[in-house]
């Protein structure tokens, strides 16, 4: 009965003309707030009858039961009713602050690492505590993490305020101020999925979502999400569209290293 309820719901918004009304997207706490609500602005300007209800979090969202009409989440779902797509790559490498570095050091090797200070973002979606057991299992959680967080940009703040070494997305760099990639440790790569009950691709407003979400992902424009790991510092050759230094404004300083990397002048943004 409760199958059919959301699916009379699903079908009596297929009948809705036009883009208008409400679509709820779920999405990872990090990718929502640093990625999507940035480029959420031109969409709703084409769309000013659009509703968005981002809901950011990191454990996924159950859309079979309404709980979001589209999700972007980094756990591919076993449901088979739902629509999954792929939509790109997640990869993280480690990253310091600048002020980390000027009082601890740049670690050369593996070994030199691990002496090291890290902080963490644990969620169920990022397998932190899985993944840095593998990486070192002979570390005790305790004396060796600074801090954990379950919040995406808590856990960049903490990086880029010198807590500690963080594993982060390699396209926070333009974003996260003075940080500095880590050249040896691990690094970490996450598969994007899109997934979606088949009946809401029939309506209009969330059709034309998903596919801004397809586009927002498309390596051939954003290289960060691509199959193949980018360095950091090589992203701004690959990346071939228009200064993106425009999606952050108002968040970051109009001549902080940013600037240099999406269009400006400023160099410092390398180490």
């Amino acid at each position: 009965m409760e199958v059919a309820a959301f699916g009379m719901m699903r079908a009596k918004d297929a009948t809705a003309p036009g883009i208008s009304g409400k679509v709820k997207i779920a999405v990872t706490e990090g990718t929502g707030t640093f990625w999507l609500v940035p480029r959420l602005v031109e969409l709703q300007r084409a769309y000013p009858k659009l509703l968005v209800n981002l809901k950011c979090a990191m454990s996924p969202a159950d859309v079979s039961s309404l709980e979001a009409d589209v999700a972007v989440q980094l756990i591919r779902p076993n449901s088979p009713e739902l629509k999954v797509v792929q939509l790109g790559f997640l990869h993280t490498m480690p990253f310091a602050a600048q002020s980390y570095i000027n009082t601890y050091g740049v670690p050369a090797a593996l070994e030199e690492l691990k002496r090291h200070r890290f902080v963490l973002h644990v969620a169920e979606q990022t397998q932190a505590k899985t993944l840095f057991g593998q990486y070192a299992p002979d570390l005790p959680w305790i004396g060796t993490v600074a801090l954990e967080t379950n919040v995406a940009s808590a856990h960049l703040w903490a990086v880029a305020k010198g807590a500690g070494i963080g594993w982060l997305p390699t396209y926070t760099h333009f974003i996260g101020g003075r940080i500095v990639p880590i050249e040896v440790g691990p690094r970490f790569v996450f598969k994007i999925w899109l997934t979606y009950h088949p009946d809401v691709a029939r309506i209009a407003r969330v059709r034309r979502v998903i596919d801004w979400l397809r586009d927002s992902f498309d390596a051939q424009k954003f290289p960060w999400f691509g199959e193949q790991f980018v360095h950091p510092y090589d992203l701004p050759k690959a990346y071939r569209g228009e200064p993106l230094i425009n999606m952050f404004e108002g968040l970051v300083h109009a001549n902080s290293g940013i600037d240099q990397v999406f269009g400006g002048s400023n160099r410092s943004v390398h180490p």
